[in-house]
Formats: structure tokens, sequence, C-alpha cells
């Protein structure tokens, strides 16, 4: 009877840790069929909402997450997207389906795009994007919703410095980022420079970078060091983190003391260091870059088609999606633009899926 009894309170123990303990996150399909859009004709004028689950989304680049909305660029039809987190449709907000540089003045959803890589929402809902193959910084107005440029002449170069409008140029702009002090960075890759318009007068200036393909000193100054095809943006109050696709690395700038750092990744290209020291790390193209509500850092480490995640904390680096972590996650292709949902749950957009996925962990 007593062995009965022990037994009995064991099993009941047992099954309350089994009925309390959550079950493992595992990735979710946010939105996207896996499928492209068909391209070479416009989209009709007037857009209807989707459900996020049939949206055909033609290589997702860019993704933005603010409270309960969000937004994703695509290249396959050079658009802009944009859905609420709580609701299950998607609609189109820019774009009208065809490759251009067409439209300012007008209804964005008029408006032709090339590689629209990045988008960023403001405070007042005024839309950033990096439309990296006609080399400008374009602006969608969240009221009206009409379009302009920003600055650029749509014209690949190097101009423009504490100028403004199209006597500014750019080379591939990939990612903008509000620097929450009025300014809006762009990562002016092909230049191999970070440059910051300032929204009240419009003026271009460099933050960092002199037009050297090299990666810069560790500590160095950020003002006049060299950058290594920047590609992706994050910002904080303390810090403007950067991916290099071409330096396969991640820095910070000290926004106190104007002085740039090496985060992860040794410049060499390749898959290594998982639970190890992210500085010993390598990666192979980064392209996206986010930042949790615990400050942990998300790479989207493209061309390893997986996503790691850089606790500097405790100093250590895994893969949480793709990559070697994709027989308990999931598979991706070639991911670039990653953000934060009630910041802790990874969005990334799988470019080569035509989806975008999720995952809690």
């Amino acid at each position: 009877m007593r062995f009965l009894l022990i037994w009995s309170l064991c099993a009941c123990v047992l099954s309350l840790d089994t009925v309390d303990a959550a079950p493992p996150a595992s990735p979710q399909s946010f939105a996207g069929t896996g499928e492209p859009p068909n391209s070479g004709s416009p989209h009709p004028d007037a857009t209807m909402p989707k459900l996020r689950s049939q949206a055909k989304l033609g290589t997702p680049f860019g993704v933005e997450v603010v409270e309960d909305r969000f937004w994703i660029t695509t290249i396959d039809d050079h658009c802009v997207y944009r859905g609420l987190l709580g609701g299950d449709s998607i609609e189109r907000v820019a774009g009208n389906g065809m490759v251009g540089y067409s439209g300012d003045g007008g209804p964005a959803l008029k408006a032709t795009f090339n590689w629209p890589h990045e988008v960023r929402c403001d405070d007042a809902g005024n839309l950033f994007i990096a439309d990296t193959r006609n080399h400008v910084i374009r602006r969608i107005d969240g009221v009206t919703g009409i379009v302009i440029t920003v600055a650029g002449d749509g014209t690949a170069g190097f101009a423009g410095e504490d100028s403004s409008g199209n006597e500014v140029r750019f080379n591939q702009p990939h990612s903008v980022a509000l620097d929450g002090e009025g300014g809006l960075l762009v990562a002016d890759t092909a230049n191999h420079r970070i440059r910051r318009i300032d929204l009240s007068t419009m003026a271009v200036t460099t933050v960092a970078g002199n037009g050297k393909k090299e990666l810069p000193p560790d500590g160095s100054p950020a003002q006049g060091c060299s950058l290594f095809g920047p590609r992706s943006l994050a910002v904080d109050k303390s810090s403007i983190w950067i991916a290099m696709r071409e330096g396969n690395s991640v820095w910070r700038i000290d926004r106190r003391a104007g002085t740039i750092h090496r985060v992860a990744g040794t410049g060499k290209k390749g898959y290594s260091g998982d639970r190890g020291d992210p500085l010993q790390a390598t990666f192979s193209g980064p392209k996206g870059l986010a930042i949790d509500r615990r400050g942990r850092l998300l790479v989207a480490d493209t061309e390893n088609n997986a996503v790691r995640r850089i606790d500097l904390s405790k100093q250590t680096i895994e893969t949480v999606m793709g990559g070697n972590a994709a027989p308990h996650s999931c598979e991706l292709k070639r991911p670039h633009g990653i953000n934060v949902i009630d910041g802790t749950v990874v969005l990334v957009a799988d470019s080569e899926n035509h989806r975008l996925m999720t995952d809690a962990r």
C-alpha cells in the first residue's frame, strides 16, 4: 500500500510537470505561399487586402515592425506591403509591380521602384525606403500616400556632402535606420560609407567610412575610418550596429564616444564559432540586423542560409534558424531582412523561399 501511494504521488508530479511544461517553440510561416508572383505586367490600380498565407511575395527583403503593424519590401515586383500583426491580411501600399523610377509627387501605389531593399516607419507613419538600384532614398507620406525622393539623383556615385536633394549621390544604398535624433542613417553600400540625412534640413553628411574597401581598425574613430560593404543597420540609444557583407563581420559605433568596434566575425568568410566567442566566429555575407528586447543581436547570415543570435552579455553566438539548426527549426534560403515582434519573436524574410517565417525561441 505504501509503495502504491508513493508511486501515485510520483505519477501525479510527473503529470503536473507535463501539463505545465510549454512545448518547444518552432518556426511558423508568417506570410507568403512560397511562390513568386507573375512578373512582367503591372498590378491593378486598386489594391485589395488578401490573406497573408495566400499572398505571393516575390523575394521579400526588408521587414519593418512598429507596434501592431508590419511592412515588407519585395524585389520581384518592386513593391511594399503592409499588414496588422494581429490580423491575417496584407495589402500593397507602394509600387505598381513594374521596375523603374517614376511617380514622385503622386500616389505611391502608381510609382515604380527598383529593388526597394529596406523600409522604415517613423512615429508619424511616414515610410522611408532604400530604393537600392535607383540609388535614392524615397519617402511615402503617412497621411496622403504621396511618394517623393528625399535624397539622390538616380545616378550611382558619391556626391553631395552637406548638400541635399538631387545634389546628393548614393551608390546602391541598402539599409536605412531612424537614429532617434531627427536623422535617417543610410548604408551607402557600394560607397562603403554610412551617411545621415537630417530630416529637418535634408542635408546629407557622412557618419563613417572613407570609401576604402577594408575593415576599420578596432576602436578607431568612426569619422573617416574605412568600412567594407556596410549592408544593414540597427540603432539603439547607445550604438549604431553595422553588418558588413563583404567584411563578413558585425560592428558597433559607440554613439557617445564616436568610435567603432568589432562585435562579431573575424572578417574571413565561413560558418563557424557557434556556442563560442562571437569575435572568433565566421560569417558569409551577413545582410540583416535586429536587436531583441534583451539586447541580443540577430544576424541574417545570408549566404550561410541562417539566422544567428549574439548574446553580448554572455559573449556567445548560436544559430537559431536555418543553417546547422535546420534539422530542429526550418530551412532558409538566403534570408535578408529581419526584425522582432513583441521584443522576442524573430521575423525573418526567407527571401528565396518567397515567404516570411517567425520563431519565438
